[in-house]
């Protein structure tokens, strides 16, 4: 009897439905525990690896006069950019006789485990980049400055060590920034204040703060409470850094290390954000293969994604630091 050349002689079952059930569970794992799809706009980048955004400056008024010929004015523009160059991966290997082709358990752990890290990861990159924003200065679009509509970041560092965890003082900082924004006519139900859970749990001990319930027939938000500062929905999380990072997986040298965090922006107690923030983009959205190397005898688990953010609207960026 000769020796079989393939795998088709085995009962296995097919890598097909493998690859179904650990991707399935991924991409839940990751619509579960990332918060940014809901609150950033993500294009997508094919045939380039750059996306641009057109900054237009503030038309001119005038006044005409009879008789007179009106005079035109020029509209300053400006951009811009975003590169997307890196692939993330989470990558597990399996020996040929592992329990992944037959312990459902173990491909689901794995599965949930990828997700979950995916998400951490994605969501904290927009988040970095929120903070670098409010402390961005103004961009030059090469026009007066009245003709520039968009404003610097805001940033308010609180005056003692220990205020994050008064409740009236953080409560006041954050507050400052949104009215500070609604001053530029940004519509403040499009605010979200990102805060970590022990900055939350702060903010609970102040009564101005609003609370609003909702049924199973409010959509997306029918999830119990939903607590706003201002106006604005409070969403808590732990993916505020809070220590520097240095070498970050999206960070090189074409970005000029664009997504490392410094000791005094890792001092974030609160970001605040609206749609028009950031630039987002994304080349290759959250992919899963399992595949067999005959060489290596091994199996690899893989998940991953191209993405990339940066700053658009410093203006509409904000963070509260701590002293």
């Amino acid at each position: 009897m000769s020796l079989p050349t393939d795998s088709s002689h085995l009962s296995d079952v097919g890598v097909d439905l493998l690859l179904e059930q650990y991707g399935g569970e991924v991409e839940s794992q990751f619509k579960k525990t990332s918060i940014m799809r809901q609150y950033a706009s993500i294009q997508s980048v094919k045939g380039t690896d750059t996306i641009t955004n057109n900054r237009v400056g503030r038309t001119e008024l005038q006044a005409l006069t009879p008789g007179v010929r009106p005079e035109s004015s020029n509209t300053p523009f400006g951009k811009v950019s975003l590169t997307v160059d890196t692939v993330v991966l989470a990558r597990d290997n399996r020996s040929m006789l592992n329990e992944l082709q037959s312990h459902f358990n173990a491909r689901m752990a794995l599965a949930q485990d990828h997700g979950k890290e995916i998400g951490f990861f994605f969501d904290e990159a927009f988040i970095i980049m929120g903070i670098k924003g409010a402390g961005m200065s103004a961009p030059d679009l090469g026009g007066t400055s009245a003709q520039n509509p968009i404003g610097a970041g805001k940033s308010v560092t609180l005056t003692s060590s220990g205020d994050e965890s008064d409740p009236d003082k953080l409560y006041r900082a954050i507050a400052d920034i949104i009215v500070a924004m609604e001053e530029e006519e940004v519509p403040v139900e499009e605010i979200v204040i990102f805060v970590r859970p022990t900055e939350f749990d702060v903010l609970m001990d102040n009564d101005k703060l609003i609370r609003s319930e909702y049924s199973a027939d409010n959509g997306d938000f029918a999830k119990g409470l939903v607590w706003s500062l201002k106006g604005a929905r409070i969403v808590k999380t732990a993916r505020i850094p809070k220590v520097a990072i240095t070498g970050h997986k999206l960070s090189n040298a074409r970005n000029a290390a664009a997504y490392d965090v410094s000791a005094t922006e890792a001092k974030c107690a609160a970001v605040i954000l609206h749609p028009k923030s950031l630039l987002a983009g994304e080349t290759i959205p959250l992919t899963s293969d399992i595949w067999f190397n005959r060489e290596e005898k091994q199996w690899f688990i893989d998940s991953f994604l191209s993405f990339g953010v940066t700053v658009n609207r410093p203006d509409v960026c904000g963070r509260v630091l701590k002293a």
